[in-house]
This record gives structure tokens, C-alpha cells and sequence, in this order.
């Protein structure tokens, strides 16, 4: 079945259209294809794990939350850790911006599905079916994705992790207030043991055992370590500022990893966070649940620029976070060379875009200003990753100059030595965890082709009707307000091991659930049958359907030549933008022109399965403790 025409509303008369009336074309028509189903889900393009969002916000609509679990993670591996943590970058690509201004709460329900199911869903093991193995660095986020996928094509994977645990960054660089140790556990240590990866814990390559002896054991080793060496504190002239070595001064992984792993961190009354991403949200509400009476956020651009969210930095200034924008650090102080006392900044005015995309910060002569009586200074600049422990020459390997980072195949992820591949943070920098899991799934598959595996066969795009098709709720639709996240009153949130967001109820995420447009399901006009009564106009109830003479569509596409053939016809528009798949517009048609269908296509790696619900098998569940 072909779609006739799509694009935005903009009718000049619901009903009669007159065929001769020449207006400006404003439509271009096309015939659906996968490509135009895929893009036509915002979310999943969004995603760079491209999780099915639009059928496991349908599923928690439904209460269904132990399917959209599962759902959840085939594609993401770790939904309860992603439910609390996840950059969202679905969030703002998402339809229902249009509608109201606000997002699904895609994230904040993927914690839901996680929190309200009501099995563990321990995963079964799968055979081993090959007889090549395959070794990991690193049990952060890209190690584990790589590893899973690695275990279900059949491979027997070996994970070396540095820490006593498998996280990564979730474990020492996300502080337990936001994300409880025992939901990484069991989606980290469990998950991997359940599926039968071996993890080799407490051992850094490098130093208990070598890459060269992994290379020489294992038929192909994936570098994920993640990244940890934080960025110096420079000033505006890009060097490292005086005082950078001060008792005090802590970079900001080093500060959630010691207060993560219990070790005694010294914050002090009065405390200064310089930079405004994720890194620096966690340091300052941190310090805060440290004791910290006074915490100072220092960004070098405006409010507009900081990576960090609006919500983070509202929860942060609910906790008596102070933000300044606009400054730079230009020394930091001591009043007895060797603890620092405070800090010097200069104010910023913004110049022209810099490589990143922002505007750049020009320091102003004359506007430098002291803050006093600081105890600590904690640096949130970023971080890269370290290379010293990979023999580079040894192994020829092509790498980056500047951080000794092998460099890597975009297409096949490894390096230009044969059979070592890396990815996640490792290569690409600090980013976020959604992106590192992508990765390694995109590894998985990359490093199965080179063992000589075949990909998944590739599923023909389908589209399924869904007959007597109807939604709920039409007449309130717009009325259901986005609803933040529930936490703790900011009274009861100085406590480092209690979780500050209490997460949705059952009944709140179902309702948040069903603000959702759900652009997996498509309106389909049969126009062999059509009789253009406009009865699908007069019903529709956000005016999403009009009808347009053929003047107002682009003319050079077959589509639009094979209207012309026709006597008297004329283009039907639907705004998927606004439609909200209620089914009225089928229910009201005469002649059952209008279906609603359910696309499905499938990649090799089964990213792109928009509509398969995984069956829940109750021989498999396990109750939750």
C-alpha cells in the first residue's frame, strides 16, 4: 500500500476543492518506503542505540511494564541504569514538542518499566556455537554491549575489567544519590554473568596482564576502557592555570570516584565546580550532600550554551547551587602555598562560533573578580583517555598524535591492527552512555564479520493493518500535562545513599504514557477506493487531514502524474506532526478507505524492529527480590 501525499496542514477549504485554482505548490508527495517509516520516528532516528521507544511507551501505557522492560533491553542492555542517567537525546527530537512543548518523558519511563516490572527476567544463556573467542577491555557501558550481542551470536567473550565490579563510569562516575548500586548490579554483574561472559575482575591490562598476550590468546580483542584523564584547568590563554596543584583541587571523576568507593574526600564549607555539563551537576549536588554549605557552578558561556539540562540545573539550584555564567578561571589562590583559599575568574563577553559550534568567550579587560574563602575547587572540564598502557609501536598501530588513542576503521571499528578493534569513550571521547552502548553493539556486529560470522538475514519491511483500530482517550489528549520526575523534598536529600528522584507510580506512568503520538502507527488512504466525501476532514479532531487540489503538490513525481490522469482529483494531506493516531478518521469513512498500520523492518541487528513485543516467558522469570 503507497501513501498518496503527507505534509503540513495548511487547508484552504475542507470540502470541494476546485481543481483549476492555481496557488503556490506547497506539498511534495512521494510513496512511503522504510527509509520514510524510519525517519518518521523521531525517537528511534534520535536514539544511537535506536531503541523501539513508540512500542515500549505503548506497552507502559498499557501497564505492560515487564514487556517494555524486555524490550528495552535488547536494545539498550541496561533500562534501569539508562531510565535514571540517559542524555535523552530522544527527548528533543520528540513529536509531542509540537503538541505542547514538552517531550514524552521517554527516559524518566524506561525507569518505570524498570522499577514496576514484576519479574528479574534473569537472561538465558546462550550456547556456545563458535570456536573463536573474543576478549574485552573494560565492563563500562561499550564492553557490555559488545559482549552481550558477542554471546548471543554463540562466541565466548572474556571481559578484563580493571574495577572490583562491572559499570564503568555508571559505577564510579555516577554518584549512588542518582543511580543505587544495586540497580547497576544486577544490570551490570548479573546480566553478564547470567548470559556466562566471563569477567576477570581487579585486573588492568597493561599492567596485570599485556594486550600483546591478549592478542596472542583470543581471535579478536575489543577496547573498551572508557575515559578517565580529566582536562587541565586553563585559563583563557589555554594554559594551565597557577595554583592547578593545590591541596583541595580535585578533577571531577576523581571526586565521584572516591566519594563512590567510601574513600574520605575532604569538601569543606564553601566550594567552587568550574564547567556546566553532566559531569559538573553531579560534583555540585554531591558536594552539597557532603556537607558543603555554599557550591559555586563557574561556566565560561552563557546560560543558553551549558550541556547541562534546564531540570539539572533547576534541582541543583533548588539545593542552594549557585550558577555564574560567563567567567573564566585565571589562578587559583593560597593563603599558605599549599591549600587553596580561592579563586581568581575574569568576566566573558561571547565572540564568534568556535569548532564546537558555540560562541567563543572573550575574557573583558578589567572585569576580574575573587571569590574567597573557597575549600575546594573541583574541575568538570571532561576528560580524555588513556593510551599509555597500548604498545603502539610494537604493534605498528596508527594512533591519534595528541592522545595516543588507536585510531579506527569507522566502518569496521578496528585498528590498523588485525583483530584489535576498539570503541565506546575509549576512541571517541567522553560522551554519554547511550552512545557507548551503541557502539559496542555496532562493534559486536563488526567483530562477527571478521571472525568470519554472517549477519542476521534481513527481514523484507512489512506493514501490518490493525483492523477496528481505535485509541482512547481523544477527547483529553492535550490535557494531560507533562509531569517531572517525583524526588525527595529537598529537605530530605543529604543523605549520599538515598536516591533523590523517587521515580513515577505505576498510575503516574501510565497516564505520562499515553501523551505519547506513537508514530510507529500510520494513517494509509486507499485512493482507489476514496470518494473524497471529506468525511475524514470534518472528524478529525486536531485537523490533521485536508484536502488539497493537485496545484498545491510539487508537480515532476509519478505520484503526482498519476493524479493528473485522474478526473477530478485531488491530494489528501495528512500532518504527521499533529496526528495523534486516534482512528476516528477510520471509524468515519464510508468506504473503509483509511487504515491504521503498524510498520515493521528489521536490520541485521535488529535496531530498526519497530512493533515485534517480546512474549513474556514466565518459565524463564525469576520473582524479583
Amino acid at each position: 500500500m503507497s501513501r498518496a501525499s503527507t505534509g503540513c496542514s495548511g487547508k484552504d477549504s475542507p470540502a470541494m476543492i476546485d481543481p483549476d485554482r492555481e496557488l503556490e505548490p506547497r506539498y511534495q508527495s512521494f510513496l512511503a518506503s522504510p527509509d520514510w517509516y524510519q525517519t518518521n520516528i523521531p525517537c528511534q532516528v534520535g536514539c544511537p542505540a535506536h531503541t523501539d521507544v513508540a512500542t515500549y511507551i505503548g506497552l507502559i501505557s498499557q501497564a505492560r511494564f515487564d514487556e517494555a522492560y524486555l524490550l528495552n533491553r535488547k536494545a539498550n542492555v541496561v533500562p534501569g541504569v539508562l531510565g535514571r542517567t540517559c542524555a535523552r537525546p530522544c527527548e528533543p527530537v520528540c513529536r509531542r514538542n509540537k503538541i505542547d512543548g514538552k517531550p514524552i518523558a521517554i527516559c524518566w519511563l524506561k525507569r518505570a518499566a524498570a522499577d514496576h516490572r514484576q519479574f528479574r527476567h534473569r537472561a538465558e544463556r546462550p550456547p556456545i556455537t563458535k570456536d573463536k573467542k573474543v576478549a574485552i577491555v573494560g565492563a563500562g557501558a561499550a564492553g557490555i554491549a559488545c559482549a552481550r550481542d558477542l554471546r548471543e551470536m554463540g562466541y565466548p567473550v572474556t571481559i578484563y575489567e580493571a574495577d572490583p565490579v562491572a559499570g564503568g563510569v555508571m559505577v564510579n562516575g555516577i554518584p549512588i544519590w542518582r543511580l543505587p548500586r544495586s540497580v547497576t548490579y544486577e544490570e551490570c554483574n548479573e546480566y553478564m554473568e547470567d548470559l556466562g561472559v566471563e569477567v576477570i575482575y581487579n585486573t588492568r591490562v597493561g599492567r596485570d596482564i599485556q594486550l600483546t598476550d591478549l592478542l596472542k590468546q583470543y581471535d579478536a580483542v575489543f577496547l573498551a576502557a572508557g575515559c578517565y584523564i580529566s582536562n587541565p584547568i586553563t585559563g583563557p590563554d589555554g594554559k594551565v592555570v597557577p595554583g592547578a596543584d593545590l591541596v583541595g583541587v580535585m578533577n571531577g571523576i576523581e571526586f565521584l570516584a572516591k566519594t563512590n568507593y567510601g574513600e574520605p574526600v575532604f569538601v569543606g564549607k564553601r566550594v567552587v565546580v568550574l564547567g556546566s555539563g553532566f559531569t559538573a551537576m553531579d560534583c555540585c549536588r554531591t558536594a552539597i550532600r557532603f556537607g558543603a554549605e555554599k557550591v559555586y557552578v563557574m561556566y565560561r558561556r552563557s546560560k543558553e550554551e551549558q550541556p547541562a539540562d534546564e531540570y539539572e540545573v533547576e534541582e541543583a539550584i533548588r539545593e542552594n547551587v549557585e550558577f555564574q555564567y560567563l567567567v573564566t578561571q585565571t589562578e587559583i589562590l593560597s593563603k599558605d602555598g599549599i591549600h587553596v583559599s580561592g579563586i581568581k575568574f575574569v568576566r566573558n563577553k561571547l565572540g564568534d562560533p568556535d569548532s564546537s559550534g558555540r560562541r567563543r568567550p572573550i575574557p573583558i579587560p578589567g572585569s576580574e573578580f575573587v571569590l574567597d574563602d573557597i575549600d575546594m575547587v573541583i574541575a568538570a572540564f571532561g576528560q580524555y583517555s588513556d593510551a599509555s598502557w597500548i604498545p603502539a609501536k610494537e604493534l605498528n598501530l596508527e594512533v591519534n598524535r595528541r592522545t595516543g588513542v588507536p585510531l579506527i576503521d569507522r566502518e569496521t571499528w578496528m585498528t590498523s591492527y588485525p583483530g584489535l578493534f576498539a570503541g565506546g569513550d575509549f576512541t571517541e571521547g567522553s560522551r554519554n552512555l547511550i552512545s557507548a552502548i551503541a557502539d559496542g553493539r555496532d562493534a559486536a556486529i563488526a567483530i562477527n564479520r571478521y571472525l568470519g560470522g554472517q549477519d542476521k538475514p534481513a527481514e523484507p519491511p512489512e506493514e501490518i493493518e490493525l483492523p477496528d483500530y481505535r485509541r482512547g482517550m481523544v477527547d483529553d489528549y492535550e490535557s494531560i500535562p507533562h509531569e517531572n520526575i517525583p524526588s525527595l523534598p529537598v529537605k530530605e536529600r543529604y543523605s549520599y545513599t538515598r536516591e533523590t528522584e523517587t521515580g513515577y507510580t505505576p498510575e503516574q506512568a501510565v497516564i505520562q504514557a499515553r501523551r505519547c503520538l506513537q508514530c510507529q502507527l500510520n494513517i494509509m488512504i486507499d485512493p482507489s477506493i476514496c470518494i473524497l466525501c471529506s468525511g475524514c476532514v470534518d472528524i478529525c479532531p486536531y485537523d490533521c487531514i485536508s484536502m488539497e487540489g493537485l496545484s498545491r503538490v510539487v508537480k515532476g513525481d509519478p505520484l503526482h502524474q498519476l493524479a493528473e490522469s485522474w478526473e477530478g482529483g485531488a491530494d489528501m494531506i495528512i500532518d504527521e506532526e499533529k496526528c495523534i493516531r486516534c482512528g476516528l478518521c477510520i471509524v468515519r469513512c464510508p468506504t473503509d478507505a483509511i487504515s491504521m498500520v503498524q510498520f515493521e523492518v528489521a536490520s541485521p541487528n535488529d535496531r530498526w524492529t519497530v512493533s515485534k513485543i517480546p512474549v513474556l516467558n514466565r518459565s524463564q522469570a525469576t520473582a524479583r527480590r
